[in-house]
């Protein structure tokens, strides 16, 4: 399918109750490295789906935050065009809300409000001991393993890291999004990855009972819903990103 008759098929659904599910693909597109593209952290020479464990944390603080401040802190990092056109979806009414794998914040930062971070924030900390909650500048003020102001204790990064379960109330709060919804836009994701990719099978299902929903998937390469949606553009993020800005401009 080509970029404009992706677009075309689009349009119709870019009034209202949207709900957006992305994924390291769009964090690429803003000079990020993703974890299973050809270029990704996965496909270095080191174990990162290891060292991204809960008991490797927990056995290995400096090796994991080695690895953390080296591969998962972008300080310079800023959102692309694409995060500045969800934000301004959300603000003429059209996105519900953003449920997101990424880790970056960056979606917040666009100034998008509503956004669910199921893998957590790599730019926040909290204490393992007593729970107090610190910053990303904090951090970057201790070296090796950040310790708590208060306590004393070990600063976990506020991810879901390898072994830890998403968290149930953001779980809910993305199927309200999902069952509401009128269409879901999937953004720069295989959909490999579950528990996450279950949320697009749960809009699939709903999909199923009522033909006025549409799934919409932009990613480079197939993804394991390919065959459920509804329109598929295996394109570049930012190009899709600058044809629906001109087409809201026109309107």
């Amino acid at each position: 399918m080509t970029l404009d008759e992706f677009i075309k098929e689009l349009k119709p659904y870019l009034d209202k109750d949207m709900v957006i599910f992305t994924g390291a693909g769009l964090s690429t597109a803003s000079g990020i490295k993703d974890f299973r593209g050809k270029n990704g952290l996965f496909k270095e020479k080191i174990n990162a789906e290891e060292i991204l464990s809960h008991h490797f944390f927990m056995e290995n603080p400096i090796e994991f935050y080695k690895f953390f401040r080296d591969k998962l802190i972008n300080d310079n990092v800023k959102p692309n065009l694409m995060h500045e056109v969800i934000a301004m979806l959300e603000e003429e009414g059209v996105v519900s809300g953003v449920i997101t794998q990424n880790i970056d914040g960056l979606d917040t930062m666009a100034g998008t409000k509503n956004v669910i971070e199921i893998h957590g924030n790599a730019q926040e900390f909290y204490c393992i001991e007593c729970g107090i909650k610190h910053n990303l500048s904090y951090v970057n003020e201790t070296d090796e393993v950040p310790t708590c102001r208060k306590c004393g204790g070990i600063l976990k990064p506020n991810i879901v890291l390898y072994e830890e379960p998403l968290n149930q109330i953001e779980i809910w709060d993305s199927q309200k999004l999902i069952k509401s919804a009128k269409s879901m836009l999937v953004l720069g994701s295989t959909l490999r990855v579950n528990p996450a990719a279950g949320l697009v099978e749960e809009f699939v299902e709903y999909k199923e009972k009522d033909e006025s929903k549409k799934l919409f998937i932009v990613n480079m390469g197939a993804t394991n819903y390919d065959q459920q949606a509804d329109y598929k553009y295996d394109g570049d993020i930012i190009e899709v990103a600058k044809k629906i800005k001109e087409y809201k401009k026109e309107k």
